[in-house]
């Protein structure tokens, strides 16, 4: 029986496909801007319930982090090129825009225009749905770590959709977000060119 349920939660695509089209019902009802407001509810909540952290050192966080003991790498696998750049080498929600586009078809169009809504009334980094739901995630879930006292904080760098699209913050924000990931402009196009999403850690 174990052997039965491993395989149905590995591999059964219901679960995938019902989600997007749950999302594109509220999104028919709501229109862009309300599915963007349930989607960074549905984060933040996520986030809120899962227990604070509390480090005394920052190797310490990098290594719940690299561990997959902290709440920012509870759902998924990391790698830190630096110690304050965070990669994705898969998104977590790839299999579910697989598994959607081959049992439905084409991405509904509204999964990229709440993304277009986010990113000019909330933060630029999104190319669809899934990008607004990880993104206001790791925001939120850094609200809930402390380092030595300070308050963790998370910027977004660059997404990178499985079908090959990106979506890199704005020049004006880049060398900034460079500097405080330790990389160049050079490292991250590299980075880009076989993870999924990259991202920064960081305390005032």
């Amino acid at each position: 029986m174990s052997e039965v349920r491993e395989e149905l939660t590995e591999s059964n695509p219901f679960v995938d496909v019902a989600t997007h089209l749950f999302l594109e019902d509220i999104a028919d009802k709501q229109g862009a801007a309300g599915l963007n407001n349930y989607l960074m509810s549905l984060a933040t909540s996520l986030a809120k319930s899962m227990p604070a952290e509390e480090y005394d050192t920052w190797e310490d966080f990098l290594d719940a982090l690299r561990n997959r003991q902290s709440i920012l790498s509870a759902f998924e696998v990391v790698t830190t090129p630096t110690d304050n750049c965070v990669v994705n080498p898969v998104c977590p929600f790839a299999r579910g825009w697989l598994e959607y586009t081959k049992r439905i078809g084409t991405f509904s169009k509204i999964h990229s225009e709440v993304a277009e809504y986010y990113n000019s009334t909330v933060k630029a980094g999104a190319i669809n749905s899934m990008c607004i739901i990880h993104q206001t995630f790791r925001r939120a879930a850094a609200d809930r770590i402390c380092i030595a006292g300070k308050q963790l904080r998370v910027a977004q760098t660059a997404a990178i959709w499985s079908d090959g699209e990106k979506k890199v913050v704005p020049a004006e924000w880049q060398p900034i977000i460079l500097e405080r990931a330790g990389i160049t402009e050079t490292d991250l196009n590299m980075i880009m060119r076989n993870n999924a999403c990259v991202w920064v850690v960081y305390t005032d």
